[in-house]
């Protein structure tokens, strides 16, 4: 063809070959930008949309059982650590703890007697010492003269039943002196066994009338209240929730044909449904799990018979996410969310090497259960203590052999 002859081509012939040209370029340039991306971004990342909020959510139950006498806070509304949140009638709390009370004076005066029995049967074995040795000497005077005919030999029968009679009551006195002081020996009035069980009963009680009162053991919002004023709740039943808003994290599920290269350690973008894509929330990959989802179900899959069919499975990735991007941005359990894992960093485990570093989760709120109730069975056993064993309160009782 020559050149008067492509000049003397159509004009729309012209335009077609142009438009051609300009796709054929757009098209190239286009792959060679979208391999260039692939290159050095999109095969370093992993993308799943099939993640999810997830959460510490804290049962507040009861520890004895009761009617509903107040409820404090409802759904939706926030609670401090500590807060009251829920009481129970307080009327047989408030009785056990009173028999509790009288329970352990009785017990204390008890024991100021067993002390006294054993400090009387001591004393009554220095009289029945006396006894034996008066009964043998009168035995060994009329002895020394019953030949000659001091004494009648009655009168010198006597004298030898009355000697084995000291005797064996001495043998008894101090038989008796020995059980006493088994029930006290080594120990004082406080730290006595009976006192100390009496003791603990009462710090029962006490601990039972503090459980009428339920508190938050952490800050929150309140959910699932299952409760009504005038209800009977038994021990253990579910109330409602407090769901810590910062102790939250995303669940990723990946595809495990998506986890050949993810590591702990390595980063991740999170976007929410709530917030949209001008929230991002930048996270790290700190667990992967030891299990597919799967074997958690109520019916695992059993892949032993010949008519399985094999499934793609998901593994849910745990992302710690941003402790000031969640304060600002709050999420809530079971939110959708959108995850991206930058696969780049290839210098984390596959598994974690050591057991520290995993999220610690505790509250101090049911220390305060038991504070107050060594002050009232100081109080109780004081003011029960017999005056004169006031020594013996604290010291215990330690005594040898009588005969000694």
């Amino acid at each position: 063809m020559t050149a008067d002859s492509f000049s003397s081509q159509p004009p729309q012939a012209k335009k077609r070959k142009k438009i051609t040209l300009v796709f054929v370029i757009v098209c190239a340039a286009l792959f060679i930008g979208f391999f260039f991306f692939w290159l050095f971004y999109l095969r370093y990342i992993e993308y799943t949309n099939d993640a999810y909020v997830e959460g510490n959510q804290v049962y507040i139950t009861p520890l004895r059982s009761g009617f509903v006498t107040s409820i404090q806070t409802d759904d939706t509304f926030l609670v401090k650590k500590g807060q009251l949140l829920i009481e129970l009638d307080k009327t047989d709390a408030i009785i056990s703890l009173n028999q509790a009370k009288m329970n352990l004076a009785k017990v204390v005066r008890e024991v100021c007697q067993m002390f006294h029995q054993v400090f009387i049967f001591e004393a009554d074995i220095g009289v029945k010492k006396a006894e034996f040795i008066k009964t043998a000497q009168d035995y060994e005077h009329r002895k020394s003269v019953i030949l000659e005919g001091g004494v009648s030999l009655e009168d010198f029968e006597h004298a030898i039943a009355y000697l084995s009679s000291s005797f064996y009551s001495l043998q008894m006195t101090e038989s008796l002196y020995e059980k006493a002081l088994s029930y006290v020996q080594g120990t004082s009035i406080k730290t006595h066994p009976l006192v100390r069980e009496a003791a603990d009963m009462l710090r029962d009680a006490w601990v039972q009338l503090y459980r009428c009162q339920i508190y938050s053991p952490v800050e929150g919002l309140v959910a699932q209240r299952k409760i009504q004023v005038g209800m009977w709740v038994p021990s253990g039943q579910m109330l409602m929730s407090v769901i810590p808003l910062d102790q939250i994290w995303v669940n990723a599920n990946y595809k495990e044909t998506q986890l050949k290269k993810m590591k702990i350690g390595q980063k991740a973008k999170i976007t929410s449904d709530l917030y949209g894509d001008g929230v991002v929330f930048h996270g790290t990959v700190v667990g992967l799990p030891g299990a597919a989802g799967n074997a958690f179900s109520l019916l695992p899959p059993q892949n032993l018979s010949g008519n399985w069919i094999k499934i793609v499975q998901r593994v849910p990735v745990r992302v710690a996410l941003d402790a000031a991007e969640i304060k600002t941005y709050p999420l809530r359990i079971g939110l959708s969310m959108e995850a991206t894992v930058d696969l780049r960093d290839q210098d984390g485990p596959l598994v974690p090497l050591t057991n520290t570093g995993s999220p610690t989760y505790e509250t101090p709120i049911y220390e305060e259960e038991e504070k107050g109730d060594e002050i009232l069975i100081a109080q109780v056993i004081e003011e029960n203590i017999d005056p004169f064993l006031s020594l013996l309160a604290d010291n215990p009782l330690v005594i040898g052999n009588p005969d000694e």
